[in-house]
């Protein structure tokens, strides 16, 4: 089988690993955020967990809002490294003006200078 091709900005369904916290687990959307020469370089990939958003759920300030097959929010405070083998079909791609409100809000979440 092909390995796949795997871009900055793509989202895919992802196989998040189980956890004791609060952190997604199982089968989540996620965006990939790592730059495109670690992504064919590299078995892991960094994303973002995406998740639907649900009748009186609160949008925080580092968080990104997307129009999926639901409304759904950009985790940016969840950013995570998995293994190329916990990826499943791609799901969609974000446009570039979105995914420079992403980039932003890492640097909030980040605390990084410009």
């Amino acid at each position: 089988m092909a390995e796949k091709i795997i871009r900055r900005g793509d989202i895919y369904w992802v196989e998040l690993p189980d956890s004791n916290g609060r952190e997604l687990k199982e089968i989540h959307s996620c965006l990939i955020i790592s730059n495109d020469r670690q992504n064919n370089a590299s078995p892991l990939i960094t994303v973002i967990p995406i998740t639907s958003l649900k009748a009186g759920d609160k949008v925080f300030s580092f968080q990104v809002v997307i129009k999926l097959k639901k409304e759904s929010v950009i985790l940016v405070d969840q950013i995570r490294t998995i293994d190329r083998d916990k990826f499943k079909d791609k799901f969609d791609k974000i446009d570039n003006q979105l995914l420079e409100e992403v980039e932003r809000k890492i640097r909030f979440v980040l605390a990084l200078k410009n």
